[in-house]
């Protein structure tokens, strides 16, 4: 057999450059962010491998149900029953063994490493190749595999990748339909963390390198509560918020948790952490009680304990071939790509690689098409960031985004819509205004929702305007419920020697000064401002919901849930993808496969359009989409690529209370490690 060399794909730099640094907690404060930073850290360490060198060896094993293995552990590094099936092969193995000697048999090699984009590329002038796969990539890669014959199965490299739990899930799902098809998967790794681990239990055979490390745990957060920090400096945070159970004002007023944040959140966590010991049990043949034994001993077993535990199936070398020769014989081909093109551009040639940087986005569309346009981040009004917004991440502008859903709405050949949502909310006005033009569309086509990790608040605002919501079962969706006001800074003032000149005309004209509380009659004010956007709210679940959510006050005042709670209580209809959700679309459409094409919305930047965005052509309306500022880079490799992405989100929804005084908003970073 000749072993292909295959290389992961490369990582792109970004446009912006790298920042100074400055102390990332003092920022926090003085921005006026509202943030308990959540870290839900369901894993040890990151697994810390020679990427290079490894992902350069091909690999395949036979994957049998770990409910079958002995826990004996042979001479060469299997359990017994992966001896037995290494010689004998299942009936699925077969079949797909006969199914090859039509053709050359082939086996995929797909490395997983970094994280997925939930997302097509941003900018037009960046390949696929350079911004790395994304989640539809790897699925449509996946679902090649299981739809030809050729191929015998795939081999899953995790390169110490970085999944959100909602990814995994949808992954492993996946992986279930190419097993269905008759194809075997397996996982490679030197070291499984939780998430890697969590999606292994998916596959036929997990393969460890000798002396690999499995470090999986239980699960644990840290809510961050800043009113100390700010006393200490002067500050006080002046917020109100309309529901018992939102907790959006308790991080920069309280020292500690309510009650009622308690009760909401361990309901959450509780269920979170149910489906992650549900996924291995499940996957590993694994009691509860068995998997929470793992979970307490995992980071103090050796190799050889691993496979007599039943948490990996084979200990291998790098190159496999001790596996791959007795599944598959030796006259097999690896195959990298499984359906993806490979698109290259010379940049040797210049007259290329400047049609390439300038090279505008297509925008026809030539017969029946389905949109999926995707919105991530907070919620703001103006224009959407795609990364380059003040903490070097995607953002959702409302005039942005209304204007993509018209775009969808007058072409005719659009036939309908799914709109994928990844946000923690933000501004109430922005979030309305969505939730006005989602409607507007749905008039004249279907538009489907689905939900990645999050949609929260002010993103479960605009999620109602759907018509169908799918979510994975461990999105977090709800926090109905609004939070405003803003932090005083007059102690901060005093301290530094600062003397600050008021003046003002006409009632509540400095309603929002920096240097004192609200006075009863403020807060009356902007309490009453805020129940009418709550009771708006409320009123847009129930025309979104109607009758499928029969009581709206049951999930309302800031109660969170998981998706799969949320499927049950009549929040989403449906657990599933973006996937699912254009299955059901399609065939509610009568559309059948090959009949339709898929745009991804909003397009691919130009380069003249970012240039135009960055040196003001057209420059966003909230502070939210600003440059990035220097402590931005410090503060993303401290917090790591997992935490990051919803610490930001948080954060740039709090800073609009610099701009709108009431936020549909839920400002906690919850992180699934």
């Amino acid at each position: 057999m000749k072993m292909w060399q295959c290389k992961s794909g490369n990582g792109i730099s970004g446009p912006l450059g790298v920042f100074g640094l400055v102390l990332f907690v003092s920022v926090t404060c003085l921005t006026r962010s509202a943030m308990a930073e959540l870290s839900v850290a369901a894993g040890g360490t990151q697994a810390q491998s020679t990427q290079t060198e490894s992902s350069e060896q091909t690999g395949k094993t036979l994957g049998t149900d770990a409910v079958e293995h002995e826990a004996a552990v042979g001479q060469d590094g299997t359990t017994q029953a992966a001896e037995q099936a290494a010689e004998s092969g299942t009936e699925e193995n077969g079949a797909a063994a006969v199914q090859a000697q039509d053709a050359e048999p082939v086996v995929g090699w797909l490395v997983l490493s970094k994280s997925l984009r939930d997302g097509p590329v941003p900018y037009a002038w960046v390949t696929a190749e350079e911004a790395g796969p994304s989640l539809g990539d790897v699925l449509d890669q996946l679902d090649y595999v299981a739809q030809h014959d050729e191929y015998l199965g795939v081999v899953i490299y995790l390169d110490a990748p970085v999944l959100r739990l909602s990814q995994v899930l949808t992954l492993a799902k996946k992986i279930a339909q190419v097993r269905d098809a008759g194809k075997v998967v397996m996982t490679y790794a030197e070291a499984y963390d939780t998430m890697g681990y969590l999606l292994a239990c998916s596959a036929d055979m997990i393969l460890l390198q000798h002396k690999g490390e499995v470090r999986v745990s239980g699960v644990a957060v840290e809510e961050m509560y800043l009113a100390g920090l700010l006393e200490k400096i002067g500050a006080k945070a002046d917020l109100i918020q309309i529901g018992k159970y939102k907790g959006a004002s308790e991080a920069m007023m309280r020292t500690g948790p309510s009650e009622a944040w308690n009760q909401n959140f361990d309901a959450l966590l509780d269920d979170l952490y149910d489906q992650i010991i549900g996924q291995i049990a499940d996957g590993r043949g694994m009691t509860h009680s068995e998997v929470e034994s793992l979970l307490g001993d995992s980071w103090s077993m050796r190799d050889t304990d691993y496979l007599r535990r039943r948490v990996v199936d084979r200990l291998t070398d790098r190159d496999m071939v001790d596996v791959t020769e007795v599944q598959f014989g030796d006259n097999f081909t690896w195959d990298d790509s499984m359906g993806l093109g490979e698109a290259s551009v010379n940049i040797n040639n210049p007259m290329m690689l400047f049609g390439l940087l300038f090279k505008e986005p297509n925008t026809r569309t030539t017969r029946p098409t389905i949109a999926v346009i995707h919105a991530s981040g907070a919620i703001h009004s103006g224009e959407s960031s795609r990364g380059q917004g003040l903490f070097d991440t995607q953002s959702i502008g409302s005039r942005t985004l209304v204007e993509v859903l018209g775009d969808a709405r007058d072409d005719d050949n659009i036939k309908g819509v799914i709109l994928r949502i990844n946000s923690p909310g933000g501004s109430a006005l922005a979030s309305e205004i969505i939730w006005q033009a989602v409607r507007d569309l749905g008039e004249q086509k279907p538009v489907f929702v689905s939900v990645g990790s999050m949609a929260a608040s002010g993103g479960y605002y605009i999620a109602c305007a759907g018509d169908q919501i799918y979510l994975s079962p461990s999105s977090i969706v709800g926090s109905i419920g609004v939070v405003g006001g803003k932090i005083v800074l007059g102690g901060l003032y005093d301290w530094a020697g600062i003397k600050v000149h008021r003046r003002s005309r006409g009632p509540l004209g400095d309603i929002f000064n920096s240097v004192e509380p609200f006075t009863d009659n403020q807060r009356a004010k902007v309490r009453q401002s805020m129940e009418l956007v709550y009771d708006q709210f409320v009123q847009r679940v129930t025309i979104g919901r109607g009758t499928r959510l029969p009581d709206v006050g049951a999930v309302a005042e800031g109660r969170l849930f998981t998706g799969r709670q949320a499927v049950e209580n009549g929040m989403a209809d449906k657990l599933g993808g973006v996937e699912q959700a254009m299955a059901d679309l399609t065939g509610d459409l009568g559309l059948e496969d090959g009949d339709y094409d898929v745009v991804h919305l909003p397009r691919a930047m130009s380069l003249q359009t970012f240039l135009n965005s960055m040196f003001g052509a057209r420059a966003p309306v909230t502070s939210a989409a600003a440059p990035a500022l220097p402590w931005v880079q410090t503060a993303r490799r401290v917090l790591g690529p997992s935490a990051w992405p919803a610490v930001s989100d948080a954060m740039q929804g709090l800073m609009l209370l610099r701009d709108e005084p009431v936020l549909t908003l839920m400002p906690n970073a919850i992180i699934v490690r």
